[in-house]
């Protein structure tokens, strides 16, 4: 069986919950973790979640392009952007970093969970290590995927940071809410969600609350005024509000937690309905729970937009551009629970992990498969080349 090193994208919990779910499945197949990396933002604190669930297993972290929101909760498309240009240097020792782990603990494979430093150890070493991508994003770039008709542009920028995420990837692993065909050509290949054990082991019920996850503790106001028009329906909100950090109902309607991951995965198992952002593991695990989701992208935030087109095409609920609760009220009004095709898809995640971990260290690495323009690779190889940090 194999070695693996994961590296992890830090933002948010998405990508360190795959991790966390990715482990558990190798494992079972008899495969070993034997070390994690995680990029960052500045410095930002890895999740206690993740930190206690891999133990004493060799741990880095290590800073790496994040998306920016500037003041607000919208995303910055230029300052992300300039961000990735100005802090080029500081990157590079990332990679340096992330080349000096990978060099001690000599695994037989990388598995790369959407981080941007992987690329660029790629890109600098040209390290003939076997590395497989998973991600919702690989998705986006196999032929037989719809996506959104708008936003061409942004869709273009995210399909560069995919591509370059990519670097040295042999194979691409596309989550994805169902089934479609695999796009050989560019060896992208689709499996389901990489739903957290804990997740699959809940029985749901069907409640009568609303479960919503506040964006921004600024829309209390907004929450609160529809809850007293609205005294018959029940909802519990998460927030991390800068002051309240203690359970705080204004009405006996309408209840506002701070975060607690247990206890909002135990009020989804038993609610009528989620209302949140469209980041891809909340929908996936409310589709497993037959819950129905409206989902509201972050602004601006392109990669969300075609989660929600995809989430509603796909049976998981309906998508809104804002947190109007009457959208919702209205929808669940006609709402049917969708077939089990979600739940037969889900299932047979373990399978196909497990024959893609073991397919990946019993064949030799190849060029990835994904085209990058080689003009950009040359200017980027060129920045590495004149960089202090470069491999002696």
């Amino acid at each position: 069986m194999g070695k693996f090193i994961f590296t992890v994208q830090g933002e948010g919990r998405g990508h360190l919950t795959q991790a966390i779910s990715m482990t558990q499945i190798a494992r079972e197949a008899g495969h070993e973790v034997v070390g994690y990396a995680v990029g960052s933002f500045q410095g930002r604190k890895i999740p206690a979640f993740f930190t206690e669930f891999i133990g004493d297993i060799p741990l880095i972290q290590y800073e790496s392009p994040s998306i920016n929101y500037g003041n607000g909760n919208s995303v910055q498309l230029g300052k992300t952007a300039m961000q990735a240009i100005t802090r080029f240097k500081t990157y590079c020792k990332s990679a340096s970093s992330l080349e000096k782990f990978i060099n001690e603990l000599q695994p037989d494979g990388i598995i790369n969970f959407y981080e941007s430093i992987t690329g660029l150890y790629f890109l600098k070493t040209r390290s003939k290590i076997p590395c497989m991508s998973i991600g919702h994003q690989y998705l986006l770039l196999n032929r037989h995927f719809k996506s959104i008709s708008e936003k061409k542009f942004d869709q273009f920028l995210l399909n560069i940071n995919t591509k370059f995420t990519a670097i040295g990837t042999k194979k691409f692993l596309g989550l994805s809410f169902r089934e479609m065909p695999d796009d050989l050509e560019k060896n992208i290949y689709v499996v389901p969600p990489l739903l957290r054990q804990e997740v699959k082991k809940i029985v749901p019920v069907t409640g009568k609350s609303w479960l919503m996850y506040v964006t921004h503790y600024k829309l209390a106001d907004q929450i609160i005024s529809w809850a007293e028009k609205n005294k018959e329906i029940t909802l519990d909100c998460f927030w991390d509000h800068p002051e309240k950090k203690e359970v705080f109902s204004p009405s006996k309607n309408l209840t506002f937690h701070p975060i607690d991951a247990e206890k909002y995965l135990a009020k989804m198992s038993a609610c009528a309905g989620l209302i949140s952002t469209a980041g891809f593991e909340s929908v996936a695990e409310a589709m497993y729970l037959k819950k129905p989701v409206m989902m509201v992208p972050v602004p601006n935030h392109i990669e969300q937009m075609i989660n929600a087109y995809d989430g509603e095409i796909s049976g998981a609920g309906i998508a809104a551009k804002s947190f109007d609760l009457e959208i919702f009220k209205d929808y669940l009004s006609h709402h049917r629970l969708a077939n089990n095709d979600y739940e037969l898809w889900a299932q047979k995640t373990s399978l196909k992990i497990s024959e893609h971990l073991d397919g990946l260290i019993q064949t030799k690495a190849k060029k990835s498969t994904l085209e990058f323009s080689d003009f950009f690779l040359k200017v980027i190889s060129k920045l590495l080349q004149n960089s202090p940090l470069k491999s002696a």
